[in-house]
């Protein structure tokens, strides 16, 4: 029930990581050096207030390494990097079953 949701929304997530991956292309050759655009700069562009209040929040509820090594690591990735393997993931996750051949399935 949870399958086709959850591959439609991985089908859009590679969607997003191919057309970040292309925009970030355009701007390396337009630039003549390697650009990549950061999660962060993503997210600001996207509702710059939630990523305040994410870091208001985990600063007072998680422990202060949560913040500083990990999430900041996290948002530093390229946004098509992450956009596409998160989307894989998702269709990974929303794949059919394989017909298991020999084991007897409901009655």
């Amino acid at each position: 029930m949870i399958r086709l949701p959850l591959r439609i929304a991985g089908f859009l997530v590679i969607a997003a990581g191919f057309v970040a991956l292309v925009i970030d292309g355009t701007r390396s050759i337009a630039g003549q050096r390697l650009i990549a655009t950061d999660v962060s700069n993503v997210w600001r562009a996207v509702h710059a207030a939630s990523l305040s209040q994410l870091e208001a929040w985990l600063r007072a509820a998680a422990p202060a390494w949560v913040w500083d090594p990990v999430v900041l690591t996290l948002i530093a990735l390229p946004a098509a990097a992450v956009g596409l393997v998160l989307g894989a993931l998702m269709m990974w996750l929303g794949r059919s079953r394989t017909p298991q051949i020999g084991v007897v399935g409901r009655r």
